[in-house]
């Protein structure tokens, strides 16, 4: 088959394919890859090679100054005429100037709190442009709209997106898209400036047969593995998750064989959106792909590039807690985390000491489940030579005083004997306790964290835990999210718990298929986070390939399927209309005064409950 009919043959294919020789070179790109990686862009807003040039409008919406936009900072905006001292790295910021124009100030917002703010808004006029853009943190879109003219970005863990419009003729010249990494079209370079290629024609392509793979896609996780694979180090890959240029894919590769020898390999691609209808949702396909060993967000100047060691999630609702267990790191204040079990509260104890950043302080974990009633008094506080018969010649520290300087952490408070309680409260009082047998206090300094499966208010009404000791360990309360609420998580947990086993079991590592995965996100997690992490152990150690299938993993589904009390009533309550409304001959008058509501209350229920006296 001559070389162009078969180019014109993978042109006609769905999937991405690229076929490589054996040193990496680029022997066929078919068109739906160029699509994919963003070396074709075929869109109905076309635009000129060029560059920024004096007087031309600039606008920039970056959702992580310093990251994807080739490491732009706030000084490079000084050629927007904005000056922005407060605008730090890791900060999403939205500015709008005209580029080399010291006679107009621009403008610009930035924002740093985005777990408690899900969306930057940024309104303005210039000269004789309406400007209007928004970073959407929970959907991952940048939208840019000048004149009503609307420009977006989606986005994963980060991009900076930016339009320029003729400045005196108000045209389009630029506008970001997919594929900027190739082009070498980043904000930074551009504002330096740098040119940028036409976009937006079919016409327009990007040859690549002949390169090198690594010269089209930016040199990660997937590059490695191709040329792990060409040096015969590492296996063939079916399925697997990987960042191509910063957006998400699903990728396979295949060895290619003439006579028993290899000759290259085919490298497959799949973008990630084209999977929405198996797994409903763009941005849950988005937030997979994040590393999990990463959160990046900067609640504030003192928590720059502030690193989460133990939790992994980027869910709407693990941001607000890391934001909480941030805040909780900064003051001394006793914290209570609850949670159902498996959730991870220790894990959220010990990234609230670890963010605190003091060095070599004691972390003390206590489980008030494991220790004898009897026990509880020594165990915590500790016993002086003699103290009781049995007692240790020298005496013994106390988990208080093992924790001076450092944290404390009372898993399961709520199993404290009320003897116990009281004295606890003492220390968090006075800051000092007596040790069995002592007739002088010791004096500690210990940041005090506990945690809970149960609901201390019901215990306080139960007369089971002291109300005085609840309303002190109350004092910044953090709620740890069931797994069921946050299934958004679940790709990076699993990406997390599978690197964890492959390192502890010195194997290579391991990936889900697309049934697997399916299935662990249609069960709801009774055992939260730590039934997954022994589901996905047991499903790693049984599978002999690279590749984790359905079958590995043993979940039943013997839970009882969920009856709300708010559909009982309900139903209860349609049924008591329309028995009260047939009793009164379906006259409706008598009907709303028997039942006591009024007349637009009554026909609202028929429309809602769908009531006719047809029936």
């Amino acid at each position: 088959m001559k070389t162009h009919e078969l180019h014109t043959i993978l042109d006609h294919v769905e999937e991405g394919l690229v076929v490589l020789n054996n040193d990496g070179t680029i022997m066929a790109f078919n068109r739906r890859a160029k699509e994919i990686t963003g070396i074709l862009l075929d869109s109905h807003t076309f635009h000129p090679s060029g560059k920024i040039e004096k007087g031309d409008l600039v606008v920039i919406a970056d959702n992580r100054l310093g990251y994807d936009d080739g490491n732009l900072t706030a000084k490079d905006l000084e050629i927007l005429s904005i000056h922005s001292p407060q605008l730090h790295a890791g900060d999403a910021f939205i500015a709008a100037g005209l580029y080399d124009n010291e006679n107009i100030s621009g403008i610009y917002k930035n924002w740093r709190n985005k777990s408690i703010n899900n969306t930057l808004n940024l309104s303005t006029k210039l000269k004789s442009f309406d400007i209007h853009a928004q970073i959407d943190v929970q959907n991952k879109n940048i939208d840019i709209t000048i004149n009503n003219e609307t420009y977006s970005m989606n986005y994963m863990l980060s991009v900076g997106h930016m339009v320029v419009l003729d400045g005196t003729t108000g045209k389009l010249k630029f506008y970001q898209a997919k594929g900027y990494t190739i082009r070498q079209e980043n904000v930074s370079m551009l504002l330096s400036g740098h040119s940028f290629s036409a976009k937006g024609d079919s016409s327009v392509n990007y040859a690549v047969v002949g390169k090198k793979i690594d010269q089209l896609i930016e040199y990660d996780h997937l590059i490695e593995a191709i040329y792990n694979f060409l040096k015969g180090s590492e296996k063939a890959f079916r399925d697997t998750y990987f960042e191509i240029n910063k957006r998400p894919t699903i990728c396979s590769l295949m060895p290619l064989n003439e006579n028993g020898i290899q000759y290259g390999v085919l490298l497959k691609i799949i973008d990630v959106s084209e999977l929405e209808r198996l797994f409903k949702e763009r941005n849950d396909l988005l937030r997979k792909m994040e590393s999990a060993n990463v959160f990046i967000n900067h609640f504030s100047k003192e928590a720059n590039l502030c690193s989460f060691k133990y939790l992994v999630g980027s869910s709407e609702s693990m941001n607000k807690v890391k934001y909480l267990i941030y805040k909780a790191s900064i003051i001394n204040s006793t914290v209570l985390i609850t949670g159902e079990s498996g959730t991870g509260k220790s894990l959220a104890a010990k990234e609230i000491h670890h963010l605190n950043k003091k060095n070599n302080a004691p972390f003390i974990h206590v489980n008030c489940t494991a220790i004898p009633m009897h026990l509880f008094e020594s165990e915590l506080f500790g016993y002086e030579k003699g103290a009781f018969t049995g007692a240790e010649k020298s005496g013994k520290k106390g988990y208080f005083e093992m924790a001076n300087g450092g944290t404390l952490f009372l898993d399961e408070i709520g199993e404290l004997p009320l003897d116990i309680q009281v004295k606890l409260l003492h220390v968090l009082q006075n800051k000092n306790f007596y040790k069995l047998g002592a007739t002088k206090p010791t004096n500690v300094n210990v940041r005090i964290i506990t945690a809970t499966n149960k609901n201390l208010e019901n215990e306080v009404i139960n007369k089971n835990f002291r109300e005085d000791l609840f309303y002190r360990i109350n004092v910044f309360p953090i709620e740890m999210p069931p797994l069921r609420d946050r299934k958004k998580d679940i790709y990076l947990l699993i990406s997390s718990l599978l690197e964890k086993f492959s390192t502890e079991a010195r194997l290579p590592k391991k990936s889900l298929s697309g049934e697997a995965l399916q299935k662990l996100l249609a069960y709801d997690w009774p055992g939260n986070i730590r039934e997954l992490e022994n589901i996905l152990e047991r499903a790693f150690n049984l599978s002999d390939t690279a590749l984790i299938h359905s079958e590995h993993l043993s979940i039943k589904n013997t839970h009882t399927p969920k009856i709300l009390l708010k559909n009982i009533m309900e139903e209860t309550e349609k049924t008591h209309i329309y028995n009260t409304w047939q009793a009164n001959n379906f006259n409706s008058k008598i009907t709303y005064e028997t039942l006591g509501i009024s007349k637009s209350v009554f026909y609202e229920k028929l429309s809602k409950y769908n009531l006719s006296s047809k029936k």
